[in-house]
Order: structure tokens, then C-alpha cells, then sequence
């Protein structure tokens, strides 16, 4: 896109869709460190009180699904807006909620004010680059934002819930709000898309995007990458403790460790998809994430060990998943917006099925060793297949975008 057919200078409007990354980040993990605060006011247990992140995860991946045709439809400028406004209501509603019932109902909320966010920074960064590779550059810090909303929401949050109240650490994400709702006035009025590209029915949206084989299976990447992703990050803690016996210093000193690995997976992945072939590239980082999990749950688990487990977990995970939004990015150009969206709603049902299915595993084995050795042996033996056909070469597309006024 011309510098010249947007208000803000492209470096300020990336900074922008960062913010939307970060906020994103920040409102699907605040749970985490709340739990105990939230239970303890309502007299629950931490379980029911977990409940409230399920539901954020629910109604979030249906309402992008919902939402998918129209994503390419609208301007992205007015979709982010919309989710800001949406997300901004629902945490002020969770920070004054008188009861538990009214704290699930905001949850809810904030999952469909979050559904798309992040998904429509990645088409936006689309739409704004016709270089692919200032547009990678740019999806690689909008990854390293959500990051960040990570390390450093996480800790911000603990503070603020400790100095004060879980309601105030809520209420951090209120700021993030405003910042991207003000700042998505810059962004153009509508999508960069394709010459001729029609308006299609609502059942319209979801043929293009299931009509391409390589998009559909891209989808099916990002789905099952979730489902190991999550199932041994989330379980992680718990697993340092009872086979290694981590407190909770080092604990944290891992996640940070982790939270590193994942900012130079982010960076790091543009720059390899423009040296080297997609599928070769993506097929040697499953099989060492694979092999990574099959190794910590098979050698005698020290603590030092779990360090480059961390290390090599997060960093193959990161870099799959910008494999993944850059090949998606490229596989329907016309109709980004729809695959990112259809891609957050994977991305949130792969991580439910990856916990549920590793809390099964673990049920049947009685052992987390043996349950991680389960996911590698998932990671080698289903996303490793599934990635060799996503990412088989495919004929380049000529985009000639369309002009976009701001």
C-alpha cells in the first residue's frame, strides 16, 4: 500500500495493530494469576472460578466463526473499534460485578469484544504491505505483542491484584481499550482487497474459504498445533512440581525463559520462510518439537532439563504458528480477513481439545510423563503429516490491491 492512502506513517499503524496484539494477550491470560483472588471473594473453589476462562474461550471462538464472512466485508478500522468498545464494556462490567453470575455473563463478553482482535491485526498488516516481506516483519512484531501482553500483563496484574484488588487488575485492560480504539482511526476505511472481488452470501464467506484446499489445511495446522501447544504449556507448572520439584522462584524464571524463546520465534520465523521452502522449514520444527516432548517424558526429569525443554517447546511452537499466519496470509488473499478469523476460532478450539485430551491422558496414564510422551508422539504422528501437506508449494498469487482511502 501507498504511504500516501493512510494518515498515520505504516511504522505508527503496525505499533498500532501491536497494541491490539497486547490487549488480546493480556485479556485471554488475566484469569491466571486472579483465580485465587476471585474464587476467595466468592466463596468458590479454583475450579469452579476456572470456569469463567472457559467460557472466554467459547464465546470467543463461536462469535469468530459467527463473524467469519463478514470480516472481508467491513473495514477493519471499524471491527477493531467495535471489539474495543465491546471488550472495554465487558471488563468495566467485570470490575464492578456484584455476584458471580454477573462476572460469568462479562467474561462471555469479553470473549466475543476479544473474538477477532488479533486476527484482524494480521489481515490488517495484510492489507497494508504489499511487500511480503515488510508484511512478515510486521506480523512478526504483532506476534512479539501478543507476547509481551504475557511477560509482562502476567506479573503487572499479580502486582495490581496484590497491592489492591482482582477488580483493579481487571480494570488494567480498560487503558489498552482506549489506546486501540483512538488509534484505529488511522487505520483505512476498508479492507485492501483483490480487484472484482464480489460481496458474496453470508454462507458465501465460508465456501471461499473451505473451497481452498490449502487454506482448509493450514486450518487443520493451527487446530492441532493448539492442541499441543496448550496441552504442555498449561500443564507445565504443574508438571515441574510434582516430577521435578520446581518452586515457584524458578517456576517463574522458566516462564520468563519461555516468554524469551517466544519473542525471537517471532522474529526469527519471517526471516527463515524468506531463506528457505515452507514445508522442509516447517516439517524439521515439528519433528523437534515432537522429538522434544518424547525426550522430557522419557529421560530422568532434573530441573536444570526442563530449561532447554522450555527453551525448545516455545521456540518450535512460535515458530509454527508464523509459519502458519504467513501461509494463511498467502493462500487466499482475497479473503484474509475470513481465514484469520476462522483461524482464532481454531486456535481456541485446538487449546480445548489439547487440555481435555491431556486431562484424559493423564487420567489413563497416572503420570505426566507419560501423558507428554502421548503428545509427541500426536505432535509426530498427526501434525506432522497434516504439515507436509499444508505447506506443499504452491503457485504464487499476483495481488494488485485495490486503492484504500482512509
Amino acid at each position: 500500500m501507498d504511504q500516501a492512502h493512510t494518515r498515520f506513517p505504516l511504522p505508527v499503524l503496525v505499533g498500532i495493530l501491536a497494541v491490539g496484539a497486547f490487549t488480546t494477550a493480556v485479556n485471554v491470560t488475566l484469569l491466571s494469576p486472579l483465580l485465587p483472588h476471585i474464587a476467595a471473594d466468592f466463596s468458590l473453589s479454583d475450579a469452579a472460578a476456572g470456569q469463567l476462562g472457559t467460557l472466554t474461550a467459547i464465546f470467543a471462538a463461536l462469535t469468530a466463526i459467527v463473524l467469519t464472512p463478514f470480516i472481508d466485508r467491513y473495514s477493519r478500522r471499524i471491527l477493531l473499534q467495535i471489539e474495543a468498545v465491546l471488550l472495554c464494556l465487558a471488563t468495566l462490567l467485570s470490575v464492578v460485578a456484584p455476584t458471580f453470575t454477573v462476572l460469568a455473563v462479562s467474561r462471555a463478553l469479553a470473549g466475543i469484544g476479544g473474538a477477532i482482535i488479533f486476527g484482524v491485526c494480521l489481515a490488517t498488516a495484510g492489507d497494508l504491505f504489499t511487500d511480503p516481506r515488510r508484511r512478515n516483519q510486521a506480523i512478526g512484531i504483532i506476534g512479539t505483542a501478543a507476547t509481551l501482553g504475557t511477560i509482562l500483563g502476567l506479573p503487572v496484574l499479580t502486582l495490581v491484584a496484590d497491592v489492591t484488588s482482582w477488580r483493579w487488575a481487571i480494570a488494567v485492560v480498560v487503558p489498552l481499550t482506549v489506546i486501540l480504539f483512538a488509534g484505529a482511526f488511522g487505520l483505512p476505511r476498508r479492507a485492501a482487497t483483490p480487484p472484482g472481488t464480489a460481496r458474496r452470501s453470508w454462507l458465501g464467506g465460508y465456501r471461499m474459504v473451505f473451497a481452498n484446499p490449502t487454506t482448509v489445511a493450514l486450518l487443520a495446522m493451527m487446530v492441532t498445533l493448539a492442541a499441543t501447544w496448550f496441552a504442555w504449556l498449561l500443564y507445565f507448572g504443574a508438571f515441574a512440581g510434582t516430577v521435578a520439584g520446581v518452586g515457584a522462584g524458578l517456576l517463574a524464571v522458566l516462564f520468563l525463559v519461555g516468554g524469551g524463546a517466544e519473542i525471537i520465534g517471532n522474529n526469527l520465523g519471517p526471516l527463515l520462510l524468506q531463506r528457505f521452502p515452507a514445508r522442509p522449514l516447517a516439517l524439521i520444527t515439528v519433528l523437534v518439537a515432537g522429538l522434544n516432548l518424547v525426550a522430557i517424558g522419557t529421560i530422568p526429569t532434573e530441573s536444570w532439563i526442563l530449561f532447554p525443554f522450555m527453551v525448545i517447546g516455545s521456540l518450535t511452537s512460535v515458530l509454527l504458528f508464523v509459519f502458519i499466519c504467513i501461509l494463511q496470509l498467502d493462500s487466499l488473499p482475497e479473503g484474509r480477513g475470513a481465514v484469520m478469523a476462522l483461524q482464532s476460532a481454531g486456535f481456541e478450539v485446538g487449546g480445548a481439545l489439547g487440555l481435555s485430551g491431556f486431562g484424559l491422558a493423564l487420567v489413563l496414564t497416572g503420570a505426566y510423563p507419560a501423558a507428554l510422551r502421548l503428545v509427541g508422539v500426536v505432535t509426530l504422528l498427526i501434525l506432522a503429516p497434516i504439515t507436509y501437506y499444508a505447506c506443499r508449494p504452491t503457485p504464487a498469487r499476483e495481488l494488485d490491491p485495490a486503492p484504500v482511502t482512509p
